[in-house]
């Protein structure tokens, strides 16, 4: 799985079943997320109304993330046969960053910046701020757990979703791109943040 850049490609290695969303215009999303809803629910016509409301859902995430300009939308159903797994990955180039020529195009040296800078662009969650590391060298993340209250079937309850925001320096540019992985297992948070970041361990930059 990528993300193109003009010259780079961000490149996922992953386990489990992951589905992308084309999200080139408002007919191709459609169309992705009805097969996603029908490979995960299958086509029988007393799943439709689950199909319809999984189809819903994956729309106003696929249509959040093309007005952000992603890149990239990846969709998690499973992390192996029999074990269900609900996870998103959405890749972007951050554009509220712009660096002085001065500091130069090594990653080290953009990403020493940029930390000096996420008070200001997620104070939220800058005391998360910590290092990680990707194939090709090490990437900022800060995580937060965001609770909604929901109702279904008349009751209502607290949804605990976890979010972790990685940043990784595009190699020979000043540039960032922001990987997104959230999950709505938000009560274990420590184990899933081991797993997304064991996801951006094994990315890694190629040629386009």
């Amino acid at each position: 799985m990528s993300a193109t850049d003009t010259a780079r490609r961000l490149v996922f290695r992953m386990v489990g079943t992951w589905w992308r969303i084309d999200l080139s215009s408002p007919e191709a999303i459609s169309e992705s997320t009805k097969e996603i809803a029908a490979g995960v629910l299958g086509r029988a016509d007393d799943r439709a109304t689950a199909r319809a409301r999984l189809r819903d859902e994956l729309g106003r995430a696929a249509a959040a993330a093309a007005d952000a300009d992603a890149q990239l939308l990846m969709i998690q159903t499973d992390i192996g046969p029999g074990q269900p797994m609900s996870a998103t990955l959405t890749v972007f180039e951050d554009e509220r960053m712009r660096m002085s020529p001065a500091i130069g195009t090594d990653a080290a040296s953009v990403l020493a910046v940029f930390e000096k800078s996420v008070p200001l662009v997620d104070p939220a969650r800058a005391d998360t701020l910590v290092r990680r590391r990707s194939m090709d060298g090490e990437v900022a993340r800060v995580h937060a757990i965001e609770e909604t209250v929901e109702v279904e079937d008349g009751e209502r309850y607290t949804q605990r979703r976890l979010v972790a925001q990685y940043w990784y320096p595009l190699p020979g540019t000043k540039r960032l791109l922001t990987v997104v992985l959230t999950t709505p297992l938000g009560d274990i948070p420590h184990t899933l943040l081991s797993y997304f970041d064991a996801i951006v361990a094994a990315s890694a930059f190629q040629e386009a």
